[in-house]
């Protein structure tokens, strides 16, 4: 049997010490799963029980061995509906399996190289553009926002062939801030009881009502551009039946989704297309984001990682020095083995979606003996799996990017998704995690091969509580050009 987590005051479970420590709840669960071996049990009042675990068998069984036994559950589908539609994220059963479907041949390899590649290298310079004009100015920059807007951006552009506007434009564009604040009204409901989101979402007060509004304005938004796109493709397809000379069709998400559907003879559902870009949109964005503000925070406290790894890209690629408007290509920044042990290394630490949750909908055994029944809450706590001893070693609190890489052979070492999961695992793992590595690689070697940051003292870095591992406040840093002097440039 799994042991509850000692309550402070009878009756009321746990819920004095999750209130208590709400500000700071990955910290907190991580340091009940190293302090009861892995696993606990968590009682709440009127709530399931939830067993939250750190153990990497654990999360094997629940991805992937026993995937059947485990559902996202309602709660969860409740909570993110209103924004995220009937998307691949929250839904199950054969729609689901279809919207997959679709999603990886939207992801293929192909589509990486040949549409997605050029995005990002085109606003990677648009990057550089805005991080060379706070050189000039010698005024310090907000990496976090800034990051946030290029992923946005790029995204847009690969998500609806729209890139919206200019990455230091003054003001949001409409569409980016309504998605900005439906995303942290939805991630607010985290922190409220289901009964209180609820009803204020039924009187259309407060919050609920903003995102209402917000909905309504991305709905607008993406519905036009589907409904341009769908005349785009019946015209090409007249135009080709006549003879007449059509362009290349367009290869951004929402027309591929189109093509895809049309090819397998379905019924061609705008609110189907909807729903997988703003998935697409939704979790690309934020998760990157996330990842590479915090690289750029953790580096700044880790001089050695950063010299080293800058030593490796202008080694590995002496065009960052020599040419200023040269972008890496995809097979260039695949040989980078330092450069992606950093980068999962920060993963691991930081791992884009700290703790998920399951529903177990039938009684089932873990091979190490642990009992879930039937109608039990599985938290998986990867934040608190990252700082395990066990699982990572004695230095497993440690930024160490070293773990990753084969001390002999210099190549990187495979890691079990059971272990590392930051991009999930079995029949869920991360469609996109190819395009999410590239993307970090390209602009990580950009930054880093070419600027120097540092940070602004007196600064309170912490995560933000969220769907994702976002920043609380903002990541104001100096820019400086890497010159030949500069750490790590003469390796």
């Amino acid at each position: 049997m799994v042991p509850y987590l000692p309550s402070k005051v009878p009756f009321i479970g746990n819920m004095l010490e999750l209130a208590g420590n709400a500000h700071r709840f990955h910290d907190w669960m991580a340091e009940q799963c190293i302090a009861h071996n892995g696993v606990f049990k968590l009682y709440l009042p009127g709530q399931r029980d939830m067993i939250v675990t750190a153990v990497p068998e654990h999360y094997e069984h629940v991805v992937k061995t026993q995937f059947e036994h485990f559902s996202k559950g309602q709660q969860q589908y409740d909570m993110f509906v209103d924004l995220m539609g009937h998307s691949v994220l929250i839904i199950e059963g054969e729609r689901w399996k279809y919207h997959r479907r679709l999603l990886v041949r939207l992801f293929s390899a192909r589509a990486l190289r040949d549409h997605m590649t050029p995005v990002i290298q085109r606003h990677s310079l648009m990057l550089q553009q805005v991080l060379h004009k706070a050189v000039v100015a010698k005024k310090p920059v907000d990496l976090y926002m800034l990051m946030h807007r290029f992923t946005f951006k790029a995204f847009a552009e690969m998500v609806f062939n729209n890139s919206l506007d200019s990455i230091d434009s003054e003001h949001e564009h409409p569409f980016e801030q309504a998605f900005d604040e439906a995303q942290s009204i939805v991630a607010g409901r985290l922190q409220q009881p289901v009964w209180l989101w609820k009803l204020k979402r039924l009187i259309n007060f407060g919050e609920e009502r903003r995102l209402r509004e917000d909905v309504a304005l991305i709905d607008e938004f993406i519905m036009k551009i589907i409904a341009s796109a769908i005349e785009k493709r019946h015209q090409r397809q007249a135009d080709l039946k006549t003879g007449k000379p059509v362009s290349t069709a367009d290869k951004d998400i929402v027309s591929i989704v189109l093509e895809c559907m049309e090819q397998d003879g379905g019924i061609v559902s705008p609110k189907d297309v909807r729903n997988i870009a703003v998935a697409a949109l939704g979790a690309g964005r934020d998760t990157s984001a996330d990842t590479m503000s915090w690289l750029l925070h953790t580096l700044a406290l880790y001089p050695r990682v950063e010299n080293k790894l800058r030593a490796e890209l202008l080694e590995k690629l002496p065009q960052l020095a020599m040419n200023s408007t040269y972008v890496p290509s995809m097979d260039e920044v695949q040989g980078l083995v330092y450069l992606e042990a950093t980068i999962r290394e920060l993963l691991r630490l930081q791992t884009p979606v700290p703790f998920t949750m399951r529903e177990c909908v039938q009684d089932t055994v873990f091979s190490d003996g642990t009992f879930v029944p039937k109608g039990t809450n599985v938290g998986m706590c990867h934040f608190g799996a990252a700082r395990r001893t066990e699982v990572w070693g004695p230095d497993a609190a440690e930024f160490k990017p070293e773990r990753f890489v084969d001390a002999e052979t210099g190549k990187l070492l495979h890691t079990p998704s059971a272990k590392f999961n930051a991009f999930s695992g079995g029949q869920r793992v991360c469609i996109g995690k190819a395009l999410a590595m590239l993307e970090m690689k390209m602009v990580i070697a950009i930054l880093i091969g070419r600027f120097h940051f540092v940070e602004v003292p007196g600064q309170k870095v912490q995560y933000a509580m969220g769907i994702t591992i976002g920043m609380k406040n903002c990541l104001m840093m100096h820019v400086e050009p890497v010159t030949s002097a500069a750490p790590g440039a003469a390796a």
